[in-house]
């Protein structure tokens, strides 16, 4: 009965003075409307960078490129290494440290499906290469082993070209000419999140086409790889895997080092490191910027509540003579500060929700309502009522009767 009182003698402070009240809670309204905007966004930034960075599909890979041996007795001797060949990944298997590793082959061709031709990046792969970058299918699937193994006619579409090619129209089972050979469809490449991991080979990769190893070497030409590309059993161990994999490769070109590891992994690694570092600058900028709103809003209530105690100094006196108690004074002033809080909260919290959702829009993939935000928010506000409310609280509590009632 004695909370209920004190917050519906806010409220009627509230209504009664609807001005004073508004610019009392400007800041505490701004402040939990910031709070709430700026932590959704922060999180659907976030999520979308770490998407990008998962699309990219480099973490932990190796790509192994032919080059001519550094050392000049090995170039003389470079004749006894058959240089990169498909067979080499059998010195991999059961690798302890080498996950995966397949060849890829790429190159520039020319796709008709109807009336519309294409000229477009062409990526002979095996498994491996989906298992490494992480690939999967918008519609449809990846080819299997079984279609590398028979050599099957098979293809998937990237997800930019089967746009281009199709249009809104189904392109599962239909067939696509490539360079003169027919290849039936079989599934399409996802939509990848470049909008702030902006890569020049997810842009080639969604204008491609996908098509299985040992197809790509029928119409290109025996062992026609481009790079190998090999992924580390763990990012962390992806330096291990690195000295690893130039071993065993020397090893299958009888000790000639005519091939160049680069350790992709390590750079990926070292770049998630610096964007976890500026995520977290920007949380804390923008986090202090609210919060300064919020305290503002905090100075707001105080200044109230020092005119509400100066205004209702009879009632204070009022109240002690008949027996109120200087806690029930200070509970009562106190509650009223964090209903003014409380208050402003809310209309802030239902405003931040709002332009979240209007602003979502603009997120390819939505902007979801924070809910460490409506939290923090709402802590946040009810806490700064909380101090701002003490003080005049406790003046209110320590005045004695007499001299409350004569002012």
């Amino acid at each position: 009965m004695y909370i209920g009182e004190s917050i519906r003698t806010s409220l009627e402070e509230v209504r009664a003075h609807p001005m004073r009240s508004f610019f009392t809670l400007i800041g505490v309204i701004l402040g939990s409307l910031a709070l709430v905007v700026v932590l959704s966004v922060m999180d659907g930034v976030e999520a979308a960078v770490w998407q990008g960075v998962e699309d990219l599909g480099l973490d932990g890979v190796l790509v192994i490129n032919q080059r001519k041996p550094a050392d000049r007795v090995e170039a003389a001797k470079a004749h006894i290494s058959r240089g990169m060949r498909v067979e080499d990944s059998r010195y991999f298997e059961n690798n302890e440290l080498v996950t995966a590793i397949g060849p890829v082959g790429e190159t520039r061709g020319v796709v008709t499906a109807g009336s519309v031709t294409r000229r477009v990046d062409v990526y002979g792969i095996t498994p491996a290469f989906v298992q490494i970058k992480g690939r999967k299918t918008s519609e449809g699937r990846f080819m299997s082993e079984s279609d590398e193994r028979h050599s099957r006619p098979v293809c998937v579409l990237g997800f930019k070209l089967k746009q281009q090619l199709f249009g809104g129209e189904n392109a599962l089972g239909h067939q696509i000419n490539l360079g003169g050979r027919r290849l039936t469809v079989i599934g399409i490449g996802t939509k990848f999140n470049m909008e702030f991991v902006n890569d020049n080979d997810m842009r080639k990769e969604q204008g491609g086409v996908y098509i299985p190893f040992s197809i790509y070497e029928q119409m290109f030409g025996r062992n026609a790889i481009s790079y190998v590309l090999a992924k580390a059993v763990e990012p962390e161990k992806s330096v291990d895997a690195e000295d690893e994999t130039s071993r065993l490769y020397a090893q299958a070109h009888n000790g000639i080092h005519d091939v160049k590891v680069e350790n992709v992994g390590k750079e990926i690694l070292r770049e998630r490191t610096r964007i976890v570092r500026i995520l977290r600058n920007w949380r804390i900028v923008f986090f202090s910027i609210a919060g300064v709103s919020l305290l503002i809003g905090g100075v707001g209530i105080f200044s109230v509540l020092k005119i509400s105690v100066s205004e209702r100094l009879f009632e204070i006196g009022l109240r002690k003579s008949m027996g109120a108690s200087n806690a029930e004074i200070f509970g009562q002033f106190l509650i009223e500060s964090v209903t003014l809080s409380a208050v402003g909260a809310v209309i802030g919290l239902a405003g931040g929700i709002a332009l979240v959702r209007v602003i979502s829009g603009f997120f390819p993939a939505g902007l979801p309502v924070s809910l460490f935000g409506l939290s923090v928010a709402s802590g946040f506000a009810i806490s700064i009522g909380l101090l701002a409310g003490l003080y005049p609280s406790i003046t209110a509590s320590r005045l004695e009767p007499v001299e409350a009632l004569r002012a």
